[in-house]
């Protein structure tokens, strides 16, 4: 892979890693909704020792997993071949619209009980 040069070069490349790597992870055999229920329980657990403590380090650490997974599980419910039906991969994204916009504030401004919220419905519902 080249080196990214440009911030939109550097987009790029994020988003080719961050789908490559969602694909490597289905095909060594989980589903996807197996493995986005266990990305969101890592994801809830992390948020709620975030939350419950004041390490600024840990802060930027969770948002920074939280935006990967984030952007990852948006740009796969916009492949077509998703599993998920079309008006359910919308809604998703639009949640993810949501999460993302809050990751990319300030650390202190980022409501992140909203997106421990959002997550651990999803963690829920993705048991079921």
């Amino acid at each position: 892979m080249q080196p990214c040069i440009s911030l939109a070069l550097a987009k790029e490349c994020f988003m080719k890693q961050a789908i490559e790597s969602y694909q490597q992870h289905q095909m060594l055999g989980l589903n996807s909704k197996t493995l986005e229920q266990q990305i969101f329980a890592r994801l809830c657990y992390q948020l709620s020792h975030c939350l419950a403590g004041d390490d600024e380090f840990a802060r930027l650490q969770v948002m920074a997993d939280c935006r990967f997974f984030w952007v990852t599980l948006r740009a796969r419910l916009q492949d077509d071949e998703h599993p998920y039906p079309l008006e359910l991969r919308q809604d998703l994204i639009s949640l993810a619209d949501i999460v993302l916009h809050e990751l990319l504030k300030d650390p202190q401004q980022a409501d992140l009980s909203l997106v421990l919220a959002i997550s651990q419905q999803l963690a829920d519902a993705l048991k079921a």
